[in-house]
């Protein structure tokens, strides 16, 4: 035995080691957040090996990336001091294709199968449309494609799929399903669902391969088990019932990936899917200070849907959790930048400080700053706010109207949302623009003006509103024209019509991001100035330091750990998200305050959280932001709440509400500004009839001042959610709302 084996399990703690050792049966490992979860996977394949329970071929670890899986591989391989290549270890997708590689045939493939990506996919969907007289503007290949992909994801085959007069586009979708499977198999080709799908299709049709696989492994692993979806458990389920022996080690409090199909209740459920069952805490955190793992356990407790554990540490007590309110986000940034920089005179590295978002939106006004004062950050899981598809797209529009000569951006968005405008019309208006020697746009009106084709009245259209566009800038701001040109290019029509298709997070982070957008407007003179500063940020966004600021949102947090960590935007509402809460109702609040447990768990030393008072896409509102509910369930001993604008704030107006007559010279800017909204508050509410507060019931149509009519969709204590006619979906006090109008 290699000497890096000697006495290998006196390297883990007293329940670490309970896990790698208990080798037969059904476990769980409840693994909480930097208590050593890949120690413990690492060292079970090490222990199964090194005591020949096993052989290499004989071990099946799932993992859910093949960077995890090569990672494990080569630290076990290392300490074995031999290879272990031929260890079934890889994702669901990796392991399947390799039992598909071995069983084409009986799935309907032949030989070297491919497997289709994401656009070719698409590009066969489309076909099918077409060939089927769909029309895609109406149901876009996309739509085809996420449903689809969420039917495989059930296990639910294209021969399976009943009418449901419940889902949207039923007969739509089951048809082209059913013909987008039978062309796949005609070109021998397969997408990423089939590849479990067709695997779970072969355990059940085909008794001696299942059991084949059953008794070829001794021992199943599974890595970062709350994340698994309905088809994934299944196709453990029939892998399990050979030697039933299986290990699995997720954390249920770090479930937070629902929207992509993860189901937390395969966790919860361990023991009635899995006989004779064994669950393991592993309790003691090794990464943060007392202080934030109370606050984290202290949070996480409020969660019915759990097992339960309580993290715990022999680490220092560590600081209080400093929590600051602020007006607006430009001094919710400068605050989390100064100390930023009071954290680099301490001699702390930029890699161990870390801003995280729930909302991938907000790191806007954050990038500004960094770049404004020579701050070297990356986004981590994402692009630059200035790089993301939907910001490019709009500044191009701007850029166009501001001059039509900008052929790069006229190239971008000619046909953005799609106006039917084909490569064969561009490369004419291409050919026109070179041989005049004129920019494109000149070149659009010349051959629209030339053209008998009906079709290209798309071409004109888009002229004309550039030319409008134009008219509207001389005579409005900048951030009218922008309201405009979303507007009349149905840019924003088309985001809202992909998330209604899609559901897909994304499309709402793109939606948000457009509002961020236009929130950024407000703080230039002119469209020039924006998009001068536009382009010195688009120049300064090289990074060549090694040493960086991160900032990712919460999701793109979990597994990783920074001595320092920024918590930007606990605002009720933005978090937990509202959509969220509407969409699945508690089990979206659970999941949002597990995606909370996991961003305070991220931090080693310090956590900073902050909020902003005003509502971060339409400053003059009348309501002030309300601080995260989660906030309020942290231990109010172990956290420093401090708010600028607020709670400070609200002591001083009331003294200058009763006396007008203290000079003006006391006040700030700010200061001015509060007391100017406190005072239309206070007029506000004293023509309110406060009789009608207990009278207000779910499904009422209510009146607000500034938001105007609306429907209250739910009631929770002082405040509803109200779906307002002209201002989409807002949480305000009960208070504001009036009924008899």
């Amino acid at each position: 035995m290699s000497e890096k084996l000697n006495n290998y399990l006196d390297l883990l703690n007293k329940q670490q080691r309970e896990a790698v050792e208990n080798i037969y049966g059904a476990t769980l490992v409840l693994a909480g957040a930097g208590s050593g979860k890949t120690r413990v996977l690492t060292f079970k394949l090490l222990h199964l090996l090194a005591k020949k329970f096993a052989t290499p071929n004989q071990i099946l670890a799932v993992t859910f990336t093949n960077k995890a899986a090569l990672e494990m591989k080569s630290r076990v391989s290392d300490m074995l001091e031999f290879p272990i290549d031929k260890m079934w270890l890889g994702t669901f997708h990796s392991l399947s294709l390799k039992i598909l590689r071995s069983h084409y045939e009986k799935v309907g493939l032949k030989r070297n199968f491919i497997i289709i990506d994401s656009d070719d996919q698409l590009k066969l969907i489309k076909q099918i449309c077409e060939r089927e007289k769909i029309d895609t503007k109406e149901i876009s290949p996309k739509y085809f494609a996420s449903s689809i992909d969420g039917l495989k994801n059930k296990g639910i085959m294209h021969n399976e799929m009943k009418a449901n007069k419940y889902r949207k586009y039923d007969s739509e979708i089951r048809k082209i399903y059913k013909i987008y499977q039978e062309e796949l198999l005609r070109l021998n080709c397969v997408d990423f669902g089939d590849l479990i799908l067709f695997c779970i299709n072969l355990f059940r049709n085909y008794n001696e391969v299942l059991i084949y696989y059953q008794k070829l492994f001794k021992f199943i692993l599974v890595d970062e088990y709350q994340d698994i979806n309905l088809i994934q458990q299944r196709w453990l389920e029939y892998l399990y019932h050979g030697n039933k022996n299986i290990c699995c080690v997720g954390d249920d409090d770090q479930s937070i990936y629902s929207w992509r199909g993860a189901d937390v209740s395969n966790l919860l459920n361990f023991d009635k899917n899995f006989s004779n069952s064994l669950i393991i805490r592993l309790e003691q955190n090794y990464r943060s200070t007392k202080n934030i793992l109370s606050c984290a356990s202290s949070l996480i407790k409020k969660n019915k849907g759990r097992y339960g554990k309580t993290l715990w540490s022999d680490n220092e007590e560590g600081e209080k959790i400093l929590i600051n309110g602020f007006w607006e986000t430009k001094q919710e940034a400068t605050f989390v930048t100064d100390k930023i920089e009071f954290l680099i005179k301490k001699k702390i590295s930029l890699s161990e400080i870390a801003i995280l978002f729930r909302v991938a939106a907000h790191t806007r006004s954050f990038e500004d700053r960094l770049i404004s004062i020579g701050l070297p950050y990356k986004i981590i899981g994402g692009l630059r706010f200035y790089e993301r598809k939907e910001i490019k797209d709009i500044i191009a529009y701007l850029r166009l109207v501001n001059n039509q000569s900008d052929n790069l951006a006229f190239e971008r968005i000619i046909n953005v949302p799609k106006r039917g405008i084909g490569k064969m019309t561009l490369n004419k208006i291409n050919i026109i623009s070179r041989s005049n020697n004129i920019s494109l746009f000149e070149a659009a009106k010349k051959y629209f003006s030339n053209s008998k084709n009906k079709l290209d009245s798309e071409i004109n259209d888009f002229i004309q509103n550039v030319l409008n566009w134009k008219k509207i800038k001389e005579n409005f701001d900048h951030i009218e024209l922008a309201k405009v040109i979303l507007e009349d290019s149905k840019y924003l029509d088309y985001l809202e019509k992909e998330q209604k298709n899609l559901k897909n997070p994304e499309s709402l982070s793109r939606i948000d991001n457009i509002n961020e957008f236009l929130e950024s407007l407000k703080e230039f003179d002119n469209l020039e100035g924006f998009l001068e500063h536009v382009g010195l940020v688009m120049e300064n966004i090289t990074n060549t330091s090694a040493s960086t600021i991160s900032l990712m949102t919460m999701h793109a947090a979990k597994g990783l750990e920074f001595d320092y960590v920024f918590l930007a935007g606990w605002e009720e509402s933005v978090f937990p998200s509202q959509r969220s809460i509407e969409e699945i109702g508690n089990k979206g609040l659970e999941e949002e305050r597990r995606l909370a447990y996991v961003a305070l768990t991220r931090a080693k030393e310090k956590i900073f959280i902050t909020y902003v008072n005003q509502n971060r896409y339409s400053y003059a509102s009348h309501d002030y932001n309300v601080p995260s509910r989660f906030i309020s369930e942290l231990p109010k001993e172990l956290i420093e709440l401090n708010d600028s604008n607020y709670f400070s704030e609200n002591n001083f107006l009331d003294k200058f509400i009763e006396n007008e007559n203290i000079s003006d010279d006391y006040l700030t800017p700010g200061r001015k500004r509060l007391l100017q909204n406190k005072k239309e508050q206070i007029d506000w509410e004293i023509n309110q009839d406060y009789s009608l507060y207990e009278e207000l019931n779910k499904g009422d149509r209510v009146f607000h001042q500034k938001f105007g009519y609306g429907k209250i969709l739910y009631i929770e204590g002082d405040k509803a959610s109200v779906d307002f006619e002209k201002a989409s979906k807002k949480t305000v006090f009960l208070k504001y709302l009036h009924v008899n109008f």
